[in-house]
């Protein structure tokens, strides 16, 4: 079944829905979205176990997270979640308070689904679905001054594991990272982003560039599928 077979018929599941139970209600949606992938079409998607350790280590930041970059968007599971989080943190006006979600995508398909959803759920106000490679987004956020240095509280790395150290490596160029920054990538073991943890448990790439902390959380995903994430935390951006 194709991706957009597999998208056409997430958007008749939640139709299935009675719209009150969604609208404005990520977390609800959340669980409709896991509820389909595990019971009707196999989506590679950011589950609920790996979302609660993703959920904990942003809430128990010393500094409110405001601003997260999501690297694959997909269906923009993920990103409903980090639009929960900055609200719950920040409360109904997390946007006026500087709250940013910006999450990249090349399907252009993929990306009017996750559009779609993140209206639904009532975070269009914080959450920006960029269509195009990650790479020239981030690039033209910052030259836009909609990203500043110093100014990204959280990457989330989930799309081609093959990019994650490239990726990170232009985050480090910009400096858009503070102290206490968290990058967190996911299916560190399957299939795995071994250059990208070999620089992060290396501590970085060497004096004077973005310095590391990390550590990996097993999540509770079912046997044979990627369980792994890193949570890396910036001791000197």
């Amino acid at each position: 079944m194709t991706t957009d077979n597999r998208a056409h018929l997430l958007c008749a599941y939640i139709a299935e829905h009675p719209r009150e139970s969604l609208q404005n209600k990520p977390w609800a949606l959340i669980a409709v979205i896991e509820e389909f992938v595990n019971t009707k079409s196999q989506m590679m998607i950011f589950r609920g176990s790996k979302m609660k350790i993703a959920r904990m280590a942003l809430e128990s930041m010393p500094v409110k997270p405001r601003v997260i970059l999501d690297f694959g968007t997909y269906i923009g599971n993920s990103v409903l979640g980090w639009g929960a989080i900055l609200k719950g943190l920040h409360g109904p006006d997390a946007a006026a308070q500087g709250c940013r979600v910006y999450t990249f995508e090349l399907d252009p398909g993929m990306v009017r689904l996750a559009s779609y959803l993140v209206q639904l759920a009532g975070l269009d106000d914080i959450v920006h679905v960029l269509e195009g490679p990650a790479s020239e987004s981030l690039k033209r956020l910052y030259e836009e001054g909609q990203i500043a240095r110093g100014g990204v509280d959280m990457v989330f790395f989930d799309h081609w594991e093959r990019h994650y150290l490239a990726d990170l490596l232009l985050c480090e160029e910009l400096r858009i990272f503070r102290e206490g920054s968290l990058a967190i990538a996911d299916n560190t073991d399957m299939p795995g982003a071994p250059q990208y943890l070999q620089h992060v448990r290396a501590g970085g790439a060497g004096p004077g560039m973005v310095r590391y902390e990390t550590r990996s959380y097993e999540s509770t995903a079912k046997k044979g599928r990627p369980n792994i994430i890193e949570i890396s935390t910036v001791i000197e951006p």
